[in-house]
C-alpha cells in the first residue's frame, strides 16, 4: 500500500464515524484532523526500527507515515 492509498484509507475510516449532521466538507476536514492525529501518534512512538516495503523500496515506518501525513494534507 502506498502512502497515498493509506492516507485515503485513514480519512475514509474517520468519515464513517461520529460525524452525523455535519456537512460533507466539514466531515472531510474533521476526518483529516483525526487521521493526522493518528499518524502523529505513530510517528512519535519512537519505534524507528520497523520497515515496510512500498513499491519495491524499503521505508522505515517513520518515513512511510511522514509521507502518509503529507498525502493527508493534500486531500
Amino acid at each position: 500500500m502506498t502512502p497515498k492509498e493509506k492516507a485515503k484509507e485513514l480519512v475514509k475510516h474517520f468519515m464513517k464515524i461520529g460525524m452525523i449532521g455535519f456537512e460533507l466538507k466539514a466531515r472531510q476536514q474533521k476526518a483529516k484532523q483525526c487521521a493526522l492525529i493518528c499518524v502523529d501518534e505513530i510517528i512519535n512512538t519512537g519505534v524507528h526500527t520497523d520497515y515496510i516495503k512500498v513499491d519495491g523500496y524499503m521505508l522505515s515506518l517513520v518515513e512511510f507515515y511522514t509521507e502518509v501525513k503529507q498525502e493527508i494534507n493534500k486531500l
